[in-house]
């Protein structure tokens, strides 16, 4: 049986990894930081599966947790706001840089079969469509550069481990902007999980800016799809997971605020970021990858979720 570490398995990509990589008869074993408490269900009481905490940022448990499995799934990462990543940067550069050196470095000294990298939209230069094959031609946004220059030195390890040791098992997958029902809702909210918290609590739903710019969603169980599809199908050249179809801020915040009945409030004292991010998903669909839920059923289900944490 195949045994797939997946770290970050308490976050918001890693549950639903989780859940599919056990439905498909994968032996799964998770790793965080924390503990969640699903994982305590009777569903993942078989054999199937095991939790282990880690902190990456440590090699030496890198090792310990590498040393046992076949495949890994390095989705572990550090979730936050952009105004947080502008202002606090070191908080998430120095300990990606370190967590995403370890594993990967664990994962070849242990001789894992393939290596699931999840990288990030924030690795590609202001564009109106980003294709894969551009990433090292330019720079990142000045609105990415430190999320978006530590994600690029982690795909470009594996690149120096092709080079080194003609290595060539692994995946990179570069996911658009990610949302879902287990998004943080504090402080470092992310835009939807952040409108959802304020049309359910204030008085008047604001969004930054004019909210005209145009992004690119994809729920975080169609990530999950994508890192899964990647290793099945042993794909050696980056791909973009998203939808390929851009959304204004402002539509998302329609869509919250027709649910709660708020009028919306435009905070133009705050910055829009970049006009245009939309993923070029030609290479995604040549290897059967679509995203299965649609921006608004899954703005839904992040309401319904947020709502009965609210009980």
């Amino acid at each position: 049986m195949t045994k797939i570490l997946i770290t970050g398995a308490s976050g918001m990509v890693g549950k639903h990894l989780v859940d599919m990589c056990l439905q498909k008869g994968y032996f799964v074993k998770g790793t965080d930081i924390r503990y969640d408490e699903r994982y305590s269900e009777e569903k993942y009481w078989g054999e199937n599966f095991d939790f282990q905490h880690g902190n990456l940022n440590n090699y030496q448990r890198c090792l310990e947790l590498v040393d046992d499995v076949d495949v890994v799934f390095q989705v572990a990462g550090v979730k936050g706001s952009p105004k947080r990543a502008a202002e606090q940067p070191n908080d998430y550069f120095t300990p990606m840089l370190q967590m995403n050196t370890n594993m990967a470095e664990a994962a070849r000294i242990a001789g894992v079969e393939w290596y699931v990298y999840t990288s990030t939209i924030g690795v590609y230069q202001p564009a109106e469509v980003f294709k894969e094959d551009d990433v090292w031609k330019t720079f990142p946004s000045e609105n990415d550069k430190y999320a978006g220059w530590v994600k690029r030195l982690g795909e470009l390890q594996l690149d120096c481990f092709e080079t080194h040791y003609g290595l060539k098992n692994y995946s990179i997958v570069r996911p658009a902007n990610i949302y879902g029902e287990y998004d943080n809702f504090g402080e470092e909210s992310t835009v939807i999980a952040s409108l959802v918290k304020k049309g359910c609590n204030d008085k008047l739903l604001s969004v930054w800016g004019d909210g005209t710019p145009i992004r690119d969603f994809i729920h975080a169980e169609d990530v999950a799809r994508g890192i899964l599809m990647s290793y099945e199908n042993k794909i050696t050249e980056p791909i973009n997971l998203g939808s390929g179809d851009g959304v204004r801020i402002r539509d998302i915040a329609s869509i919250v605020a027709t649910h709660y009945g708020k009028e919306i409030e435009y905070d133009m004292t705050k910055p829009n970021g970049d006009n245009k991010r939309l993923m070029d998903m030609t290479r995604a669909n040549s290897y059967g990858f679509h995203p299965q839920v649609d921006l608004e059923t899954g703005i839904k289900r992040v309401i319904k979720y947020y709502e009965h944490l609210q009980k």
